[in-house]
């Protein structure tokens, strides 16, 4: 008993007490069949129905069954997390909780992975969801996703995914980058490989997702496309851009995060002066963006180097963006970047500037549209390299606490 399984199948489930015992019984028969030694690693979510219960119930009879429970919900996320970092097994696979996800498509994951791949990744084509509020903004954001990231995989939702143990551990996972994990695994170089699988309606219980989320996914794309592009290596066949050939002569090529710094901050410099002379606050906020820019930039540099380093504290600031805002920044200050930037937009605009101090019945404000305008670009940014420093310090901090291990020591 004391032999590593050869596969570890990793189950993150909340509030599932209908569904954890038949999806066991499914698993462990394809197991059964293929004839190798597994591990089934059920994460319990924190769950308030009677999952803990009945998962426990089974540990007592199947020693392959390790059940993992956190003292409180952490988020799908950080159960996938958990369950990567305690699986024992040179291959891993995930899945879903709540029978939606076949187990009989794990010998096609494997075998794709056996194939040379280092992460294949389910695609639900025949998706069994509701039209309008899954599948339709599922599509959307894939294709997004795929243009933006250069990862073009049709279901990045799948939880479905074979993943070889070696790679998928160095992935850092944290606030809902579960969805952004072939993205995600271009930073460790993995090759990604894509399957058609089964996927059926749900029968017990409801989904914990819905359109809520769009926003915040589409702040993500956002962050995932820099920090991709800032840790993800160059491969030997891709080709520098221009932009790329001219900042490695003017800066070391190890500086991304400057290197994008100054992209972001070159037209705020044009644009200053530009308008230096017929409106000159416009032109001291753009100035002035530009060279914050540039600040942000080279400390934000300065703090992954740190990372890097392997420090035994966090500094200040990396403490200040991972528990202040539980390591996505970008989700407090990007709505508020965007709001001030869309506020200055319309009150560029003459009748509705003056209407709008009417309204509030204020008096007026010489030049605020300008100033509200790079304020807005200034916090979005402020949020985006907090999510570089965040990923930086990610393998570092942990998003939950296991309260109780089952068959842990077998």
């Amino acid at each position: 008993m004391d032999e590593k399984p050869i596969l570890s199948i990793v189950v993150p489930v909340y509030n599932e007490e209908e569904n954890v015992r038949l999806l066991f019984e499914k698993i462990r028969v394809v197991c059964e069949t293929m004839g190798e030694t597994y591990e089934v690693i059920f994460v319990d979510d924190g769950s308030r129905d009677g999952t803990f219960t009945v998962l426990s119930e089974l540990s007592k009879q199947f020693i392959q069954l390790v059940v993992i429970r956190f003292e409180k919900n952490a988020g799908q996320t950080a159960a996938m997390a958990a369950g990567f970092e305690f699986a024992r097994g040179q291959r891993i696979v995930s899945m879903d909780g709540d029978l939606q996800n076949d187990p009989n498509d794990i010998p096609k994951l494997l075998g794709r992975l056996d194939e040379g791949y280092d992460l294949v990744c389910g695609w639900r084509k025949e998706r069994q969801d509701k039209f309008l509020t899954r599948r339709v903004p599922s599509i959307v954001a894939n294709w997004i996703i795929g243009k933006v990231t250069g990862v073009p995989i049709h279901d990045n939702g799948c939880s479905l995914k074979a993943y070889r143990a070696s790679v998928i551990k160095q992935v850092p996972l944290y606030g809902e980058m579960h969805r952004f994990i072939p993205a995600m695994s271009t930073v460790v170089g993995a090759r990604i490989a894509e399957i058609v699988v089964t996927h059926h309606p749900r029968r017990f219980g409801q989904s914990k997702y819905g359109l809520g989320r769009i926003w915040r996914v589409a702040l993500d794309i956002v962050a995932f496309k820099f920090i991709v592009s800032v840790f993800a290596p160059l491969s030997r066949t891709q080709k520098p851009s221009p932009w790329q050939r001219l900042s490695n002569v003017l800066f070391k090529p190890t500086q991304r995060i400057f290197r994008a710094a100054a992209l972001f901050s070159f037209p705020f410099f044009v644009l200053g002066r530009v308008l230096f002379g017929s409106t000159k606050i416009a032109a001291l906020s753009c100035f002035g963006l530009a060279i914050i820019l540039l600040v942000l930039g080279w400390v934000t540099e300065n703090k992954i180097r740190r990372a890097k380093q392997e420090l035994t504290e966090l500094d200040t600031l990396a403490r200040f963006f991972i528990f202040r805002y539980n390591r996505r920044p970008i989700r407090f200050f990007g709505p508020i970047g965007v709001l001030l930037f869309v506020l200055g937009g319309i009150l560029s605009i003459a009748p509705l500037y003056s209407f709008f101090f009417k309204v509030f019945n204020i008096a007026e404000i010489p030049n605020l549209s300008p100033v509200l305008i790079t304020s807005g670009i200034l916090v979005f940014c402020f949020g985006l390299f907090g999510e570089l420093i965040a990923f930086a310090n990610a393998q570092r901090v942990k998003d939950y606490t296991v309260e109780i291990f089952l068959n842990m020591n077998k």
